[in-house]
């Protein structure tokens, strides 16, 4: 199994360098590959462009990276939507790694797409540990993240696309992949794009389905999909 490529963000040189010791001696077979106190420092060190994290940055090394772990408050007053966002363009999954006291300051982050929460106060091991899972697509949810999303109620549903609560339709009344591609007139790389998508929105509110069985449990409970449905069913709606 592959090395998940780790980066930290956090202003604290004693944490980050706490985390570099810990991806040294961890068993969870982590690589970390940059450390900052900025996102924007961080981009830079990854070799990306700062107007267009997306890219490689003209004349730099690209250095993949597939999950960071980001700290809300910064010294450079950066909001946490922004920054999850500049890190998600780049490709990388973001997971907040705070005191998480702030369940304000969480829930922007996670409406900008992190996918799950570590305290520093636990074992920066732990940290660690749960950046693998979140490369592996395994949510992390802990008490403050499920307070964060107890007390907002935009929380409690998915917020799926009308794209994609089609694709979760189809898909979960028993369809497989080039099936729903066909019905729904789109291509199955799209199909399979927009199934990961729903999947991720559905780990970030703490409700993860990484199986198709789980899919259709979440169409059901979002009453997108009635429990006696099935392809004959879902047919009658195209």
């Amino acid at each position: 199994m592959p090395s998940t490529l780790v980066a930290i963000v956090d202003d604290h040189e004693v944490v980050r360098e706490g985390v570099r010791l810990v991806s040294m001696t961890s068993q969870a077979d982590v690589k970390l590959v940059g450390s900052s106190d900025s996102v924007s420092t961080l981009l830079d060190q990854l070799g990306r462009d700062p107007d267009n994290p997306a890219l490689t940055a003209r004349g730099a090394k690209r250095i993949e990276c597939d999950v960071v772990l980001l700290d809300l408050s910064l010294e450079d007053r950066s909001r946490p939507a922004t920054n999850v966002e500049r890190l998600r363009s780049a490709g990388m999954k973001v997971l907040i790694f705070s005191i998480g006291e702030n369940a304000a300051l969480i829930r922007e982050a996670l409406r900008a797409g992190a996918l799950g929460l570590v305290r520093k106060s636990e074992p920066l091991e732990h940290a660690i540990e749960e950046a693998r899972n979140i490369a592996d697509g395994k949510p992390v949810i802990t008490k403050e993240l499920a307070a964060a999303i107890d007390g907002d109620v935009e929380f409690s549903r998915a917020a799926l696309s009308p794209r994609e609560q089609e694709t979760l339709r189809l898909y979960a009344s028993g369809f497989a992949q080039v099936q729903v591609a066909r019905r729904m007139g789109i291509k199955q790389s799209a199909v399979k794009t927009n199934i990961d998508r729903i999947r991720e929105k559905y780990a970030r509110i703490g409700r993860p389905a990484p199986t198709k069985i789980d899919l259709r449990i979440r169409a059901i409970e979002d009453g997108l999909v009635e429990p006696e449905a099935d392809i004959t069913t879902a047919e009658k709606h195209l």
